[in-house]
């Protein structure tokens, strides 16, 4: 074989593996304005695509402000799957505007605004996390003392998503809901309500109590309370539909 006929097949074997595959048919393409998102959106975190099952890319988006007020404390996220996260435009933020960081399995989490009582100090960001192909999937919360920095409480949950087989239809919702619960965001609202009890405050290490955790900031109970509702709403809607009659099932 001569070498020209040999770089053309070289060549068609680097075309193959470059090409995109088709969309998947359960999956059609969409958009969408991280900032109209965001500026309507209930929670920190919140995806912007309805896709969060197996081997889906979801991007979640938040937007933190600052103000006389504001406190959003600090604690640790842990996931079996990466994350990317990309600031959308900030002032005064650790983030500069543009920045894109590939966070470790166990990353801490916090407003990184540079002060958060300033009402000048924003950030708009994007968290976009890999969800498992195949396998369990695990997430976990945890928070630490600020007194002394041990291990106040750890949340684990299992985050396996739709349809493999460790998927918990009963936790996350039935095939056929809706909108199922983002796992990250009912583990999260489990964790801000396990932080405010008076064990998860008090530090087993130093017996010093901390601060209640701000859980309205990050609106992770609201939006796990929403996404029931809508679900009921649906399930309301479909049992006051008129039961056709059998000539009407007939015809």
């Amino acid at each position: 074989m001569s070498k020209l006929s040999s770089s053309v097949i070289e060549s068609e074997k680097l075309k193959e593996t470059r090409r995109i595959p088709s969309p998947d048919p359960d999956r059609e393409p969409l958009k969408a304005n991280v900032y109209e998102q965001m500026a309507k959106a209930a929670a920190q975190l919140t995806p912007l695509f309805p896709y969060d099952e197996a081997g889906a890319i979801v991007p979640c988006g938040s937007v933190i402000m600052g103000g006389p007020d504001k406190a959003y404390g600090h604690f640790f996220h842990w996931n079996a799957v990466n994350e990317v996260i990309v600031n959308y435009g900030s002032n005064e933020s650790m983030l500069a505007s543009g920045q894109i960081m590939a966070a470790q399995n166990l990353h801490g989490v916090n407003s990184f605004l540079r002060n958060e009582k300033n009402p000048e100090a924003f950030a708009v960001i994007v968290v976009t996390q890999h969800q498992s192909d195949e396998g369990d999937q695990g997430e976990a919360m945890i928070a630490r003392c600020t007194n002394c920095k041990a291990e106040l409480l750890r949340h684990d949950y299992d985050s396996t998503p739709f349809p493999l087989p460790g998927y918990d239809a009963e936790r996350h919702g039935q095939p056929g809901v809706p909108v199922r619960q983002f796992a990250t965001a009912l583990g999260s609202a489990e964790f801000s309500v396990l932080r405010n009890t008076d064990e998860g405050r008090t530090c087993d290490a130093c017996g010093h109590v901390n601060d209640l955790f701000p859980s309205e900031l990050w609106g992770w109970r609201r939006e796990v309370a929403q996404t029931r509702a809508v679900n009921s709403s649906h399930q309301a809607l479909r049992e006051a539909a008129p039961t056709p009659t059998e000539q009407e099932k007939q015809s």
